[in-house]
């Protein structure tokens, strides 16, 4: 057999990285797109931050004690999940990608375990204080308002509350199923390299 052939064989028979690349690229392709939406999002957040506070100001909130009560726990939790969201992305644009695959896999698995503290605690807790805000405002709007005008904000708020779950649901699910194909990736390494 000659060297040529040898190497060939060798060629076709040895370990290639190129799937593992190739999933690695997805993962990394994933990654940069729930990045994308997270500035979308937060754009959005801060348009209804502003958007609230403005409306506070029209309203002169600091009148009415409910109304205060109401439209401060909104942009509070507007405000919070703003803060967190621009820390997380700040810490993973930190995240090293020029180091060799199995660390930089590791380190996005550690941060997208710590995003599941964020997702499965902090965000129900802000999504509900935000809804409890906007209860707070219903009296109010019952009495300053139609009751045709109240009874649209009553059930569009309904659908608009569904649909914003719905989303926020959507997002983490993408997040969870990244996670699961950074860990079945370092376990096929880890296996590789055994």
């Amino acid at each position: 057999m000659s060297n040529f052939d040898i190497i060939k064989q060798e060629w076709a028979t040895r370990k290639t990285p190129a799937t593992s690349e190739k999933e690695w690229k997805d993962i990394l392709d994933k990654s940069k797109n729930i990045h994308k939406k997270q500035q979308i999002g937060q754009v959005v957040l801060g348009i209804t931050a502003l958007v609230l506070i403005l409306f506070f100001i029209y309203v002169s909130a600091y009148k009415f004690a409910t109304v205060f009560l109401g439209l401060g726990i909104m942009i509070g939790s507007l405000l919070l999940r703003i803060g967190i969201e621009f820390f997380a992305m700040v810490k993973k644009s930190y995240l090293p990608v020029d180091e060799d695959m199995k660390m930089y896999n590791g380190k996005l698995i550690k941060y997208y375990r710590q995003r599941k503290v964020t997702h499965f605690i902090v965000t129900p807790i802000l999504f509900g204080s935000y809804i409890v805000g906007f209860i707070l405002l219903l009296p109010s709007f019952k009495e300053s308002l139609s009751s045709g005008f109240y009874t649209y904000i009553l059930i569009s708020s309904c659908f608009i509350f569904m649909a914003l779950a719905l989303l926020i649901g959507t997002q983490i699910k993408k997040e969870l199923s990244l996670l699961r194909e950074l860990k079945r990736g370092s376990l096929e390494q880890n296996s590789e390299n055994q």
